[in-house]
Protein backbone atom coordinates (compact mmCIF):
# COMPACT_ATOMS: atom_id res chain seq x y z
CA UNK A 1 0.00 0.00 0.00
CA UNK A 2 0.84 3.94 0.22
CA UNK A 3 2.26 5.31 3.29
CA UNK A 4 2.48 8.52 3.26
CA UNK A 5 5.67 9.61 4.94
CA UNK A 6 8.64 8.16 6.69
CA UNK A 7 9.17 5.77 3.50
CA UNK A 8 12.81 4.82 2.27
CA UNK A 9 13.98 6.53 -1.14
CA UNK A 10 16.87 4.70 -1.83
CA UNK A 11 14.67 2.15 -4.05
CA UNK A 12 13.71 4.56 -6.32
CA UNK A 13 17.43 5.22 -7.48
CA UNK A 14 17.40 1.86 -9.41
CA UNK A 15 14.56 2.94 -12.03
CA UNK A 16 16.65 6.16 -12.26
CA UNK A 17 20.45 4.64 -13.12
CA UNK A 18 18.63 2.21 -15.73
CA UNK A 19 15.53 4.69 -17.42
CA UNK A 20 17.25 4.85 -20.76
CA UNK A 21 18.73 1.58 -20.98
CA UNK A 22 17.74 -1.48 -22.89
CA UNK A 23 17.67 -4.60 -20.87
CA UNK A 24 19.55 -6.62 -23.47
CA UNK A 25 22.56 -3.91 -23.00
CA UNK A 26 22.35 -4.22 -19.44
CA UNK A 27 22.43 -8.14 -19.82
CA UNK A 28 25.22 -8.35 -22.55
CA UNK A 29 27.22 -5.55 -20.45
CA UNK A 30 27.93 -8.67 -17.71
CA UNK A 31 31.40 -10.71 -17.93
CA UNK A 32 31.64 -14.41 -17.33
CA UNK A 33 32.91 -13.33 -13.65
CA UNK A 34 30.25 -10.82 -12.89
CA UNK A 35 27.77 -13.48 -14.06
CA UNK A 36 29.22 -16.27 -11.83
CA UNK A 37 29.94 -13.60 -8.96
CA UNK A 38 26.66 -13.72 -6.54
CA UNK A 39 27.14 -10.52 -4.73
CA UNK A 40 27.12 -8.95 -7.79
CA UNK A 41 24.09 -7.47 -6.09
CA UNK A 42 23.75 -8.22 -2.76
CA UNK A 43 24.43 -4.65 -1.28
CA UNK A 44 20.95 -3.22 -4.03
CA UNK A 45 18.70 -6.24 -3.64
CA UNK A 46 16.51 -5.39 -0.60
CA UNK A 47 13.28 -6.74 0.68
CA UNK A 48 10.41 -5.39 -1.13
CA UNK A 49 8.68 -3.27 1.80
CA UNK A 50 5.14 -3.36 3.13
CA UNK A 51 4.27 0.09 2.26
CA UNK A 52 5.59 2.88 -0.59
CA UNK A 53 6.23 6.42 -0.86
CA UNK A 54 5.99 6.87 -4.45
CA UNK A 55 4.45 4.80 -7.43
CA UNK A 56 7.76 5.37 -8.89
CA UNK A 57 9.15 3.52 -5.40
CA UNK A 58 7.06 1.02 -6.19
CA UNK A 59 8.43 0.05 -9.61
CA UNK A 60 12.38 1.09 -8.55
CA UNK A 61 11.46 -1.94 -6.06
CA UNK A 62 11.64 -4.68 -8.91
CA UNK A 63 14.90 -3.56 -11.09
CA UNK A 64 17.45 -5.35 -8.88
CA UNK A 65 15.45 -7.99 -7.99
CA UNK A 66 15.07 -8.74 -11.45
CA UNK A 67 18.13 -8.01 -12.38
CA UNK A 68 19.35 -10.65 -9.83
CA UNK A 69 17.02 -13.17 -10.94
CA UNK A 70 18.12 -13.14 -14.65
CA UNK A 71 21.96 -13.21 -13.56
CA UNK A 72 21.15 -16.35 -11.40
CA UNK A 73 19.19 -18.24 -14.60
CA UNK A 74 22.55 -17.44 -16.78
CA UNK A 75 24.74 -18.62 -14.01
CA UNK A 76 22.83 -22.13 -13.12
CA UNK A 77 22.75 -22.63 -17.37
CA UNK A 78 26.57 -22.16 -17.55
CA UNK A 79 26.91 -24.22 -14.81
CA UNK A 80 25.32 -26.50 -16.84
CA UNK A 81 26.60 -25.87 -20.33
CA UNK A 82 27.69 -29.41 -20.77
CA UNK A 83 24.14 -30.80 -21.13
CA UNK A 84 22.61 -27.30 -22.89
CA UNK A 85 21.44 -28.00 -26.45
CA UNK A 86 24.19 -27.05 -29.19
CA UNK A 87 24.95 -26.31 -32.79
CA UNK A 88 27.35 -26.07 -35.55
CA UNK A 89 26.98 -23.15 -37.93
CA UNK A 90 26.84 -23.73 -41.55
CA UNK A 91 26.17 -20.58 -42.48
CA UNK A 92 26.68 -16.82 -41.43
CA UNK A 93 26.15 -13.81 -42.90
CA UNK A 94 25.67 -10.13 -41.95
CA UNK A 95 22.20 -8.52 -42.52
CA UNK A 96 21.01 -5.66 -44.38
CA UNK A 97 18.56 -4.64 -41.57
CA UNK A 98 19.19 -1.83 -39.45
CA UNK A 99 20.24 -3.06 -35.77
CA UNK A 100 17.86 -2.38 -32.64
CA UNK A 101 20.68 -1.05 -30.55
CA UNK A 102 23.49 1.07 -31.54
CA UNK A 103 26.99 -0.61 -31.67
CA UNK A 104 25.50 -3.85 -32.41
CA UNK A 105 25.32 -5.73 -35.68
CA UNK A 106 22.57 -8.66 -37.43
CA UNK A 107 23.32 -11.65 -38.57
CA UNK A 108 21.48 -14.20 -40.49
CA UNK A 109 22.54 -17.82 -39.66
CA UNK A 110 21.72 -21.49 -40.64
CA UNK A 111 23.04 -24.41 -38.06
CA UNK A 112 23.08 -27.79 -39.10
CA UNK A 113 20.53 -29.45 -36.25
CA UNK A 114 20.32 -28.92 -32.76
CA UNK A 115 21.27 -31.56 -30.29
CA UNK A 116 20.65 -32.21 -27.00
CA UNK A 117 23.28 -34.02 -24.63
CA UNK A 118 20.91 -33.90 -21.82
CA UNK A 119 18.25 -36.56 -21.67
CA UNK A 120 16.26 -34.78 -19.12
CA UNK A 121 14.79 -32.29 -22.32
CA UNK A 122 11.67 -33.97 -23.34
CA UNK A 123 11.41 -32.34 -27.11
CA UNK A 124 14.34 -31.34 -29.34
CA UNK A 125 15.30 -27.34 -28.87
CA UNK A 126 13.87 -24.95 -31.19
CA UNK A 127 14.98 -21.83 -31.27
CA UNK A 128 12.23 -18.63 -30.01
CA UNK A 129 12.84 -15.11 -30.25
CA UNK A 130 14.65 -13.86 -27.19
CA UNK A 131 16.67 -16.52 -26.81
CA UNK A 132 20.61 -16.03 -25.42
CA UNK A 133 22.88 -18.16 -26.75
CA UNK A 134 26.78 -18.57 -26.80
CA UNK A 135 28.56 -17.99 -29.86
CA UNK A 136 32.18 -20.37 -29.54
CA UNK A 137 34.87 -21.09 -31.70
CA UNK A 138 34.52 -24.52 -29.75
CA UNK A 139 32.19 -26.94 -28.18
CA UNK A 140 32.73 -25.92 -24.37
CA UNK A 141 32.27 -28.92 -22.03
CA UNK A 142 31.85 -26.73 -18.61
CA UNK A 143 32.01 -22.53 -18.48
CA UNK A 144 35.94 -23.03 -17.28
CA UNK A 145 36.36 -23.56 -21.10
CA UNK A 146 35.28 -20.29 -22.07
CA UNK A 147 38.15 -18.48 -20.16
CA UNK A 148 40.79 -20.15 -21.12
CA UNK A 149 43.26 -18.27 -22.81
CA UNK A 150 42.93 -17.92 -26.71
CA UNK A 151 38.95 -18.69 -26.41
CA UNK A 152 36.95 -16.68 -28.61
CA UNK A 153 33.14 -16.33 -27.45
CA UNK A 154 30.78 -13.88 -27.27
CA UNK A 155 26.80 -13.88 -26.63
CA UNK A 156 24.10 -13.97 -29.41
CA UNK A 157 20.25 -12.42 -28.93
CA UNK A 158 17.89 -14.46 -31.35
CA UNK A 159 16.05 -11.62 -33.23
CA UNK A 160 13.75 -13.12 -35.13
CA UNK A 161 12.71 -16.42 -36.55
CA UNK A 162 11.10 -16.74 -40.28
CA UNK A 163 7.47 -17.87 -40.24
CA UNK A 164 7.85 -20.70 -42.92
CA UNK A 165 3.90 -20.79 -43.10
CA UNK A 166 3.84 -17.16 -44.10
CA UNK A 167 3.57 -16.24 -47.97
CA UNK A 168 5.32 -13.10 -48.96
CA UNK A 169 1.89 -11.10 -49.23
CA UNK A 170 1.10 -11.39 -46.11
CA UNK A 171 3.63 -9.36 -44.02
CA UNK A 172 1.09 -6.05 -42.81
CA UNK A 173 2.82 -6.76 -39.51
CA UNK A 174 5.85 -6.44 -39.89
CA UNK A 175 8.47 -4.79 -41.20
CA UNK A 176 10.24 -5.62 -44.53
CA UNK A 177 13.71 -5.62 -44.33
CA UNK A 178 15.38 -5.68 -47.74
CA UNK A 179 16.94 -8.73 -47.65
CA UNK A 180 14.14 -10.36 -46.54
CA UNK A 181 13.59 -13.00 -48.62
CA UNK A 182 17.32 -13.88 -48.53
CA UNK A 183 17.15 -14.18 -44.83
CA UNK A 184 14.30 -16.73 -45.08
CA UNK A 185 17.01 -19.05 -46.33
CA UNK A 186 18.58 -18.65 -43.14
CA UNK A 187 17.15 -20.40 -39.95
CA UNK A 188 16.87 -17.49 -37.52
CA UNK A 189 18.85 -13.57 -37.19
CA UNK A 190 20.79 -12.85 -34.08
CA UNK A 191 22.10 -9.73 -32.73
CA UNK A 192 25.49 -9.08 -31.86
CA UNK A 193 28.46 -6.52 -30.58
CA UNK A 194 29.77 -5.28 -33.91
CA UNK A 195 33.34 -5.72 -32.56
CA UNK A 196 32.73 -10.30 -33.57
CA UNK A 197 35.78 -10.40 -36.42
CA UNK A 198 35.92 -14.03 -35.21
CA UNK A 199 32.40 -14.95 -36.84
CA UNK A 200 34.25 -16.01 -39.66
CA UNK A 201 35.51 -19.12 -38.06
CA UNK A 202 33.78 -22.42 -37.26
CA UNK A 203 31.76 -21.89 -34.46
CA UNK A 204 29.06 -23.71 -32.63
CA UNK A 205 26.26 -22.12 -30.72
CA UNK A 206 24.62 -23.22 -27.06
CA UNK A 207 21.53 -22.32 -26.15
CA UNK A 208 21.64 -21.02 -22.29
CA UNK A 209 17.53 -19.30 -21.39
CA UNK A 210 15.41 -16.87 -23.17
CA UNK A 211 15.06 -13.41 -21.67
CA UNK A 212 11.63 -12.32 -23.43
CA UNK A 213 9.74 -12.20 -19.90
CA UNK A 214 12.04 -10.62 -18.33
CA UNK A 215 12.58 -8.16 -20.69
CA UNK A 216 8.84 -7.55 -21.06
CA UNK A 217 8.48 -6.88 -16.93
CA UNK A 218 11.76 -4.30 -17.59
CA UNK A 219 9.76 -2.47 -20.10
CA UNK A 220 7.03 -2.35 -17.84
CA UNK A 221 8.97 -1.26 -15.29
CA UNK A 222 10.39 2.35 -17.38
CA UNK A 223 7.83 2.83 -19.84
CA UNK A 224 4.66 2.86 -17.71
CA UNK A 225 1.16 3.42 -18.98
CA UNK A 226 -2.00 3.78 -17.22
CA UNK A 227 -1.60 3.68 -13.78
CA UNK A 228 -5.05 3.48 -12.39
CA UNK A 229 -5.19 0.14 -11.45
CA UNK A 230 -1.58 0.23 -9.59
CA UNK A 231 -3.07 3.00 -7.71
CA UNK A 232 -6.23 1.49 -6.92
CA UNK A 233 -3.65 -1.24 -5.12
CA UNK A 234 -1.75 1.31 -3.45
CA UNK A 235 -3.95 3.35 -2.09
CA UNK A 236 -6.31 1.60 -0.01
CA UNK A 237 -7.59 4.77 1.58
CA UNK A 238 -9.19 5.65 -1.47
CA UNK A 239 -12.64 7.55 -0.29
CA UNK A 240 -16.24 6.22 -2.43
CA UNK A 241 -17.73 9.28 -3.13
CA UNK A 242 -20.94 7.78 -2.96
CA UNK A 243 -22.63 5.02 -1.39
CA UNK A 244 -22.24 1.87 -3.86
CA UNK A 245 -24.96 -0.23 -2.41
CA UNK A 246 -26.97 0.52 -5.46
CA UNK A 247 -24.29 -0.72 -7.58
CA UNK A 248 -24.49 -4.14 -6.15
CA UNK A 249 -28.02 -4.35 -6.02
CA UNK A 250 -28.00 -3.63 -9.86
CA UNK A 251 -25.31 -6.39 -10.26
CA UNK A 252 -27.36 -8.92 -8.87
CA UNK A 253 -30.37 -8.00 -11.52
CA UNK A 254 -28.25 -8.07 -14.55
CA UNK A 255 -26.68 -11.36 -13.34
CA UNK A 256 -30.40 -12.66 -12.73
CA UNK A 257 -30.94 -11.84 -16.58
CA UNK A 258 -28.19 -13.22 -18.40
CA UNK A 259 -27.41 -15.78 -16.38
CA UNK A 260 -31.04 -17.61 -14.72
CA UNK A 261 -29.44 -21.26 -14.54
CA UNK A 262 -25.85 -20.48 -13.22
CA UNK A 263 -27.27 -22.81 -10.14
CA UNK A 264 -27.37 -25.94 -11.91
CA UNK A 265 -23.68 -25.74 -12.81
CA UNK A 266 -21.87 -24.19 -10.07
CA UNK A 267 -22.15 -24.78 -6.26
CA UNK A 268 -23.33 -22.29 -3.83
CA UNK A 269 -20.10 -21.00 -3.22
CA UNK A 270 -19.27 -20.41 -7.03
CA UNK A 271 -22.59 -18.71 -7.69
CA UNK A 272 -21.51 -16.10 -5.07
CA UNK A 273 -18.08 -15.91 -5.88
CA UNK A 274 -19.35 -15.13 -9.82
CA UNK A 275 -22.07 -12.83 -8.29
CA UNK A 276 -19.97 -10.68 -6.30
CA UNK A 277 -17.57 -9.93 -9.01
CA UNK A 278 -20.63 -9.18 -11.13
CA UNK A 279 -22.21 -6.68 -8.50
CA UNK A 280 -18.59 -5.15 -8.44
CA UNK A 281 -17.92 -4.60 -11.81
CA UNK A 282 -21.33 -2.91 -11.46
CA UNK A 283 -19.98 0.30 -9.63
CA UNK A 284 -19.44 2.85 -11.45
CA UNK A 285 -17.60 4.69 -8.20
CA UNK A 286 -14.43 3.27 -8.17
CA UNK A 287 -12.29 0.18 -9.54
CA UNK A 288 -12.17 -2.77 -7.81
CA UNK A 289 -9.92 -5.43 -7.27
CA UNK A 290 -11.45 -8.75 -5.82
CA UNK A 291 -9.50 -12.78 -5.47
CA UNK A 292 -11.70 -15.58 -6.17
CA UNK A 293 -9.86 -18.62 -3.63
CA UNK A 294 -9.82 -21.76 -2.34
CA UNK A 295 -7.88 -25.21 -2.34
CA UNK A 296 -7.06 -27.45 -5.29
CA UNK A 297 -9.70 -29.15 -7.18
CA UNK A 298 -12.38 -26.87 -5.95
CA UNK A 299 -13.67 -24.93 -9.07
CA UNK A 300 -11.78 -21.62 -9.13
CA UNK A 301 -11.24 -22.33 -12.94
CA UNK A 302 -14.44 -23.14 -13.79
CA UNK A 303 -15.77 -20.32 -11.54
CA UNK A 304 -13.59 -18.61 -13.62
CA UNK A 305 -14.74 -19.59 -16.90
CA UNK A 306 -18.54 -18.95 -16.23
CA UNK A 307 -17.83 -15.68 -14.84
CA UNK A 308 -15.77 -14.95 -18.72
CA UNK A 309 -18.87 -16.31 -20.43
CA UNK A 310 -21.17 -13.96 -18.41
CA UNK A 311 -19.30 -10.94 -18.96
CA UNK A 312 -18.66 -11.64 -22.55
CA UNK A 313 -23.01 -11.98 -23.17
CA UNK A 314 -22.92 -8.82 -20.72
CA UNK A 315 -20.96 -7.44 -23.83
CA UNK A 316 -18.05 -6.15 -20.92
CA UNK A 317 -14.64 -5.69 -22.89
CA UNK A 318 -12.62 -8.24 -20.66
CA UNK A 319 -9.00 -9.10 -20.68
CA UNK A 320 -7.91 -12.77 -19.28
CA UNK A 321 -4.32 -13.41 -18.22
CA UNK A 322 -2.53 -16.57 -16.60
CA UNK A 323 1.04 -17.41 -15.66
CA UNK A 324 1.80 -19.67 -18.14
CA UNK A 325 0.42 -20.71 -21.87
CA UNK A 326 -1.11 -24.06 -20.22
CA UNK A 327 -3.09 -22.13 -17.97
CA UNK A 328 -4.73 -19.57 -20.59
CA UNK A 329 -5.38 -22.36 -22.85
CA UNK A 330 -7.14 -24.37 -19.98
CA UNK A 331 -9.29 -21.14 -19.65
CA UNK A 332 -10.08 -20.70 -22.91
CA UNK A 333 -11.10 -24.02 -23.62
CA UNK A 334 -13.45 -24.29 -21.14
CA UNK A 335 -15.14 -20.66 -22.35
CA UNK A 336 -15.23 -21.87 -25.54
CA UNK A 337 -17.16 -24.99 -24.31
CA UNK A 338 -19.65 -22.84 -22.90
CA UNK A 339 -20.16 -20.48 -26.05
CA UNK A 340 -20.67 -23.80 -27.98
CA UNK A 341 -23.30 -24.96 -25.98
CA UNK A 342 -25.01 -21.96 -25.04
CA UNK A 343 -25.06 -21.11 -29.04
CA UNK A 344 -26.42 -24.78 -29.82
CA UNK A 345 -29.18 -24.61 -27.17
CA UNK A 346 -30.17 -21.42 -28.18
CA UNK A 347 -30.20 -21.31 -31.97
CA UNK A 348 -30.93 -25.03 -32.59
CA UNK A 349 -27.84 -25.73 -35.09
CA UNK A 350 -24.91 -27.39 -35.01
CA UNK A 351 -22.41 -25.97 -32.02
CA UNK A 352 -19.59 -25.73 -34.49
CA UNK A 353 -21.21 -23.19 -36.69
CA UNK A 354 -21.08 -20.28 -33.90
CA UNK A 355 -20.17 -16.79 -34.19
CA UNK A 356 -16.63 -16.49 -32.14
CA UNK A 357 -14.60 -13.35 -33.89
CA UNK A 358 -14.78 -10.91 -31.13
CA UNK A 359 -12.86 -14.32 -28.53
CA UNK A 360 -9.29 -14.09 -29.46
CA UNK A 361 -6.30 -16.20 -28.15
CA UNK A 362 -2.87 -14.88 -29.20
CA UNK A 363 0.50 -15.84 -28.20
CA UNK A 364 3.64 -18.45 -29.49
CA UNK A 365 2.09 -21.18 -31.48
CA UNK A 366 4.89 -23.55 -30.25
CA UNK A 367 4.18 -22.66 -26.15
CA UNK A 368 0.68 -22.86 -26.50
CA UNK A 369 0.17 -25.95 -28.52
CA UNK A 370 -2.95 -25.22 -29.71
CA UNK A 371 -5.62 -27.97 -30.48
CA UNK A 372 -8.44 -28.45 -31.45
CA UNK A 373 -10.69 -26.77 -28.74
CA UNK A 374 -8.99 -23.38 -28.92
CA UNK A 375 -7.84 -23.45 -32.69
CA UNK A 376 -11.01 -21.35 -33.95
CA UNK A 377 -10.12 -18.30 -31.93
CA UNK A 378 -6.23 -18.58 -32.05
CA UNK A 379 -5.00 -15.12 -34.00
CA UNK A 380 -2.58 -17.42 -36.21
CA UNK A 381 -5.51 -19.53 -37.42
CA UNK A 382 -7.89 -17.07 -38.00
CA UNK A 383 -5.71 -14.71 -40.00
CA UNK A 384 -4.95 -17.84 -42.33
CA UNK A 385 -8.80 -18.73 -42.20
CA UNK A 386 -9.59 -14.55 -43.36
CA UNK A 387 -6.73 -14.48 -45.31
CA UNK A 388 -8.01 -16.81 -47.98
CA UNK A 389 -10.43 -15.00 -48.84
CA UNK A 390 -8.61 -11.71 -48.36
CA UNK A 391 -5.78 -12.29 -51.46
CA UNK A 392 -7.33 -9.61 -53.34
CA UNK A 393 -9.95 -6.73 -52.92
CA UNK A 394 -12.91 -9.29 -55.14
CA UNK A 395 -11.16 -12.91 -54.24
CA UNK A 396 -14.07 -13.34 -51.39
CA UNK A 397 -16.65 -11.69 -53.77
CA UNK A 398 -15.26 -14.71 -56.70
CA UNK A 399 -17.05 -17.04 -54.07
CA UNK A 400 -20.12 -14.95 -54.17
CA UNK A 401 -20.65 -14.55 -58.25
CA UNK A 402 -19.94 -18.24 -58.85
CA UNK A 403 -23.27 -18.77 -56.90
CA UNK A 404 -25.08 -15.68 -58.44
CA UNK A 405 -23.78 -16.99 -61.95
CA UNK A 406 -25.26 -20.41 -61.02
CA UNK A 407 -28.63 -19.26 -59.94
CA UNK A 408 -29.48 -16.49 -62.74
CA UNK A 409 -27.20 -17.15 -66.18
CA UNK A 410 -26.58 -21.29 -66.23
CA UNK A 411 -28.59 -22.09 -69.31
CA UNK A 412 -26.29 -19.91 -71.35
CA UNK A 413 -22.97 -21.38 -69.36
CA UNK A 414 -24.39 -24.79 -70.47
CA UNK A 415 -24.37 -23.82 -74.08
CA UNK A 416 -20.79 -22.62 -73.66
CA UNK A 417 -19.66 -25.62 -72.01
CA UNK A 418 -21.20 -27.73 -74.78
CA UNK A 419 -19.39 -25.27 -77.20
CA UNK A 420 -16.22 -26.24 -75.76
CA UNK A 421 -16.97 -29.53 -74.19
CA UNK A 422 -16.00 -31.15 -77.97
CA UNK A 423 -18.71 -33.63 -77.99
CA UNK A 424 -18.32 -34.30 -74.44
CA UNK A 425 -22.07 -35.64 -73.73
CA UNK A 426 -23.60 -34.16 -70.05
CA UNK A 427 -27.43 -32.95 -69.73
CA UNK A 428 -28.58 -29.63 -68.11
CA UNK A 429 -29.33 -31.56 -65.07
CA UNK A 430 -26.07 -33.21 -64.41
CA UNK A 431 -24.35 -29.98 -65.68
CA UNK A 432 -26.42 -27.43 -62.66
CA UNK A 433 -26.30 -29.99 -60.34
CA UNK A 434 -22.19 -29.95 -60.62
CA UNK A 435 -22.27 -26.52 -61.24
CA UNK A 436 -24.40 -25.86 -57.74
CA UNK A 437 -21.90 -28.71 -56.23
CA UNK A 438 -18.56 -26.40 -56.60
CA UNK A 439 -20.18 -22.86 -55.86
CA UNK A 440 -22.30 -24.10 -53.11
CA UNK A 441 -19.08 -25.68 -51.45
CA UNK A 442 -16.84 -23.22 -52.06
CA UNK A 443 -19.69 -20.50 -50.37
CA UNK A 444 -20.60 -22.10 -47.53
CA UNK A 445 -16.69 -21.98 -46.70
CA UNK A 446 -16.51 -18.88 -47.11
CA UNK A 447 -19.92 -17.81 -45.24
CA UNK A 448 -18.62 -20.16 -42.61
CA UNK A 449 -14.96 -18.27 -42.00
CA UNK A 450 -17.00 -14.75 -42.24
CA UNK A 451 -19.63 -15.88 -39.30
CA UNK A 452 -17.25 -17.91 -37.33
CA UNK A 453 -14.00 -15.52 -37.35
CA UNK A 454 -14.90 -11.83 -38.48
CA UNK A 455 -15.98 -9.59 -35.32
CA UNK A 456 -19.58 -8.33 -34.88
CA UNK A 457 -18.84 -4.56 -34.74
CA UNK A 458 -17.14 -5.30 -38.24
CA UNK A 459 -19.84 -7.75 -40.10
CA UNK A 460 -22.46 -6.46 -37.82
CA UNK A 461 -25.31 -8.26 -36.64
CA UNK A 462 -27.86 -8.15 -39.25
CA UNK A 463 -25.46 -9.81 -41.53
CA UNK A 464 -24.71 -12.56 -39.41
CA UNK A 465 -28.81 -13.34 -39.29
CA UNK A 466 -28.62 -12.71 -43.17
CA UNK A 467 -25.99 -15.25 -43.59
CA UNK A 468 -27.70 -17.84 -41.48
CA UNK A 469 -31.10 -17.44 -43.51
CA UNK A 470 -29.28 -17.46 -47.42
CA UNK A 471 -27.64 -21.07 -45.95
CA UNK A 472 -31.71 -21.99 -44.81
CA UNK A 473 -32.41 -20.65 -48.40
CA UNK A 474 -29.87 -23.03 -50.10
CA UNK A 475 -30.41 -25.85 -47.23
CA UNK A 476 -33.96 -26.08 -49.32
CA UNK A 477 -33.13 -25.10 -52.86
CA UNK A 478 -30.80 -28.08 -53.14
CA UNK A 479 -33.05 -31.08 -52.39
CA UNK A 480 -35.76 -29.86 -54.51
CA UNK A 481 -32.20 -29.97 -57.42
CA UNK A 482 -31.25 -33.34 -56.58
CA UNK A 483 -34.78 -34.91 -56.51
CA UNK A 484 -34.72 -38.01 -58.56
CA UNK A 485 -38.25 -36.70 -61.08
CA UNK A 486 -36.62 -33.97 -62.16
CA UNK A 487 -36.61 -33.76 -66.18
CA UNK A 488 -33.41 -32.36 -67.49
CA UNK A 489 -35.84 -30.61 -70.35
CA UNK A 490 -38.36 -29.27 -67.98
CA UNK A 491 -35.35 -28.21 -65.81
CA UNK A 492 -33.13 -26.10 -68.94
CA UNK A 493 -37.17 -24.48 -69.23
CA UNK A 494 -37.38 -23.34 -66.11
CA UNK A 495 -34.23 -21.79 -65.34
CA UNK A 496 -34.55 -20.03 -69.07
CA UNK A 497 -36.73 -17.89 -67.43
CA UNK A 498 -35.10 -15.08 -65.34
CA UNK A 499 -35.27 -15.64 -61.61
CA UNK A 500 -37.94 -13.08 -60.65
CA UNK A 501 -40.27 -14.40 -63.52
CA UNK A 502 -43.54 -16.73 -62.08
CA UNK A 503 -45.55 -16.35 -65.18
CA UNK A 504 -45.91 -19.76 -66.35
CA UNK A 505 -45.54 -21.34 -63.14
CA UNK A 506 -49.57 -22.18 -62.26
CA UNK A 507 -49.54 -23.30 -58.70
CA UNK A 508 -47.23 -22.84 -55.90
CA UNK A 509 -47.75 -26.63 -55.11
CA UNK A 510 -46.33 -27.79 -58.60
CA UNK A 511 -42.23 -28.53 -58.19
CA UNK A 512 -42.02 -26.15 -60.79
CA UNK A 513 -42.82 -23.36 -58.99
CA UNK A 514 -40.93 -24.54 -55.59
CA UNK A 515 -38.07 -24.88 -57.46
CA UNK A 516 -37.86 -21.34 -58.86
CA UNK A 517 -39.51 -19.53 -55.98
CA UNK A 518 -36.71 -21.13 -54.22
CA UNK A 519 -34.13 -20.26 -57.00
CA UNK A 520 -34.94 -16.40 -56.73
CA UNK A 521 -35.12 -16.35 -53.18
CA UNK A 522 -31.69 -17.38 -52.98
CA UNK A 523 -30.50 -15.25 -55.85
CA UNK A 524 -32.01 -11.88 -54.15
CA UNK A 525 -30.98 -13.42 -50.40
CA UNK A 526 -27.43 -13.91 -51.96
CA UNK A 527 -27.37 -10.34 -54.07
CA UNK A 528 -28.91 -8.67 -50.61
CA UNK A 529 -26.19 -10.22 -48.27
CA UNK A 530 -23.01 -9.48 -50.94
CA UNK A 531 -24.47 -5.95 -51.19
CA UNK A 532 -24.27 -5.64 -47.54
CA UNK A 533 -21.09 -7.07 -46.91
CA UNK A 534 -19.76 -4.49 -49.65
CA UNK A 535 -20.42 -1.80 -47.00
CA UNK A 536 -18.46 -3.43 -44.28
CA UNK A 537 -14.84 -2.81 -45.16
CA UNK A 538 -14.18 -6.04 -44.81
CA UNK A 539 -10.41 -5.98 -45.76
CA UNK A 540 -10.10 -4.21 -42.36
CA UNK A 541 -9.77 -7.53 -40.20
CA UNK A 542 -6.88 -8.45 -42.28
CA UNK A 543 -4.12 -7.19 -39.70
CA UNK A 544 -3.79 -8.29 -36.21
CA UNK A 545 -4.10 -5.05 -34.45
CA UNK A 546 -7.58 -5.03 -35.72
CA UNK A 547 -8.55 -8.31 -34.70
CA UNK A 548 -7.21 -7.47 -31.04
CA UNK A 549 -9.05 -4.15 -30.91
CA UNK A 550 -12.09 -5.32 -31.86
CA UNK A 551 -12.40 -8.74 -29.75
CA UNK A 552 -14.15 -8.00 -26.38
CA UNK A 553 -12.56 -11.20 -24.73
CA UNK A 554 -8.74 -11.72 -25.37
CA UNK A 555 -7.01 -14.86 -23.56
CA UNK A 556 -2.77 -14.55 -23.72
CA UNK A 557 -0.52 -15.18 -21.03
CA UNK A 558 0.32 -12.19 -18.83
CA UNK A 559 3.69 -11.66 -20.56
CA UNK A 560 2.07 -11.60 -23.92
CA UNK A 561 -0.40 -8.75 -23.13
CA UNK A 562 2.36 -6.03 -23.77
CA UNK A 563 1.32 -6.24 -27.39
CA UNK A 564 -1.76 -4.58 -26.40
CA UNK A 565 0.19 -1.36 -25.99
CA UNK A 566 0.42 -0.56 -29.30
CA UNK A 567 -2.83 -1.36 -30.19
CA UNK A 568 -5.97 1.30 -30.93
CA UNK A 569 -8.78 -0.15 -28.98
CA UNK A 570 -11.64 0.77 -26.42
CA UNK A 571 -10.53 1.11 -22.84
CA UNK A 572 -10.86 -2.80 -21.39
CA UNK A 573 -13.85 -2.79 -18.25
CA UNK A 574 -11.82 -5.83 -16.70
CA UNK A 575 -8.69 -7.93 -16.09
CA UNK A 576 -8.97 -11.21 -15.20
CA UNK A 577 -5.92 -13.04 -13.88
CA UNK A 578 -6.43 -16.76 -13.61
CA UNK A 579 -3.74 -18.52 -10.76
CA UNK A 580 -2.45 -15.33 -10.02
CA UNK A 581 -0.83 -16.54 -7.08
CA UNK A 582 1.58 -18.03 -9.00
CA UNK A 583 2.63 -14.77 -11.21
CA UNK A 584 5.39 -12.78 -9.74
CA UNK A 585 4.28 -9.50 -9.06
CA UNK A 586 6.04 -7.15 -11.23
CA UNK A 587 4.05 -8.65 -14.04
Amino acid sequence: MMESEGSRNEITVASHEYLNCDFSDVVFSWSLEDIFNENLFKHKVQNIPETFQSVGQYFGSFVYPLLEETRTQLCSSLETIEEAPYAEIVGLEESKSMPYRYGTQLYNVKVDEWRNRFSGWKEPYKTLPGDVLILADAKPESASDLQRMGRMWTFLLVTKIPDEDKDEDENEDEDEDEDEIGYRHFDFQVEASRDNHHMKKSLFMIFLINIIPSKRIWNSLHKRGNLKIINEVLCTNSVVEENCQLCVQKGGIWYEKICPNLSSTLNYSQVEAVMTCLARINCNHKSNVDLIWGPPGTGKTKTVGMLLFTLFKMKRKTLVCAPTNVAIKEVASRVMKLMKESYGADSGRDAMFCPLGDILLFGNKDRLKVGDEVEEIYMDYRLKRLKKYFKSTTHWKQCFNSMIDVLKDCVSQYHIFLKKSNGKSMSFLEFVREELKCAATQLRNCLFVFYTHIPKSIILEHNLQKVLSFISLLDSFEPLLLHENVDPEELEELFSHPVEDFSELITDTDRKYLLQQRRSECYFALKCLMDSLNSCNLPSVLNQKSLMGKASLIFCTASSAYKLRSVAMESLNILVIDEAAQLRESF
